[in-house]
């Protein structure tokens, strides 16, 4: 017996081909015009002699925007991918703007900063992690990206950060942790905990409506992990020590708040005896990640 095999209406393929062809059309003529104004608004920056453009927090904004106003059958993945392209070329047109990015023992850095900043971003591989925060404070890359730390590291990046450079005025802003990545993640991506990341920049740090802030703080060398965690527990947000370095006679602790305070925020520990030393390390957009481990 012969089986017919169904015969697709073909004006009605034709018909949704050319919606679709119509639809590309008018996508390009957007994004052509939205190319058009951030021009514009590079205009009116040059002006302002910025360093550097991005500015993170606005980026988490709207990412977050489009998810929330997201529907219908696009993947999530592929709509923030698609406005990270966009957004990372904007940037690109607003003037100089490079990532360098840090060897990892573990994770691919590359990958996460490329999936973050876009095809068109001028990346490259700077070295280990405090090279990389060199590069930034020196001004020869506007952005740095740099592995989690690990307890134990013979010299953590996160320790080289967050402290004025003496003679850099006071209009130049320190080495920060501006964000961490990747900021949205989903199963089957690149993004696993094995390999995020923080990115580092001389920004002012901003808020995005729901953020985190990174906090180094030095105790005496008695004070266990779990003692540390009970000391940071006691802030009006969650907290997780992330990990902790020995220094001469006492040991500096790695903090992340689930909460925004500004740079110039007196030491939120002044009243604890262990504590002796406190720096600001910078705010960042909190992560979005199908895994809540973060």
């Amino acid at each position: 017996m012969t089986v017919t095999t169904p015969i697709a209406d073909q004006s009605g393929l034709d018909g949704l081909r050319a919606e679709i062809d119509s639809i590309d059309r008018q996508m390009q003529e957007l994004l052509i015009r939205r190319f058009e104004v951030t021009r514009e608004v590079a205009n009116l920056k040059q002006n302002q002699r910025s360093q550097n453009n991005w500015r993170p927090n606005r980026q988490a904004q709207l990412l977050r925007g489009l998810v929330t106003r997201h529907r219908g059958t696009c993947p999530q993945t592929a709509l923030i991918r698609i406005w990270q392209e966009i957004m990372g070329a904007s940037l690109a047109l607003q003037g100089p703007f490079s990532v360098g990015v840090a060897l990892a023992e573990s994770g691919d850095l590359w990958d996460l900063a490329r999936d973050h900043f876009g095809n068109v971003a001028t990346m490259g591989v700077v070295g280990p992690a405090p090279q990389v925060v060199g590069a930034v404070s020196e001004g020869d890359i506007s952005v740095g990206v740099v592995p989690l730390p690990q307890d134990g590291e013979d010299r953590p990046w996160w320790r080289l950060i967050g402290v004025s450079t003496p003679g850099a005025g006071t209009d130049v802003q320190p080495v920060r942790v501006v964000a961490r990545l990747p900021l949205f993640g989903a199963e089957g991506s690149r993004a696993t905990a094995a390999n995020d990341g923080f990115a580092l920049a001389r920004l002012t740090c901003e808020p995005s409506g729901d953020d985190r802030c990174l906090i180094a703080v030095e105790t005496n060398q008695e004070i266990s992990r779990g003692g540390m965690t009970a000391l940071a527990a006691r802030l009006s947000a969650p907290t997780r020590v992330l990990a902790s370095t020995a220094e001469g006679d006492g040991r500096w602790w790695l903090v992340e708040i689930d909460r925004f305070l500004p740079a110039d925020t007196p030491s939120p520990f002044a009243t604890e005896p262990q504590i002796r030393h406190y720096v600001h390390l910078g705010c960042y957009a909190a992560p979005h990640l199908d895994d809540a481990t973060v």
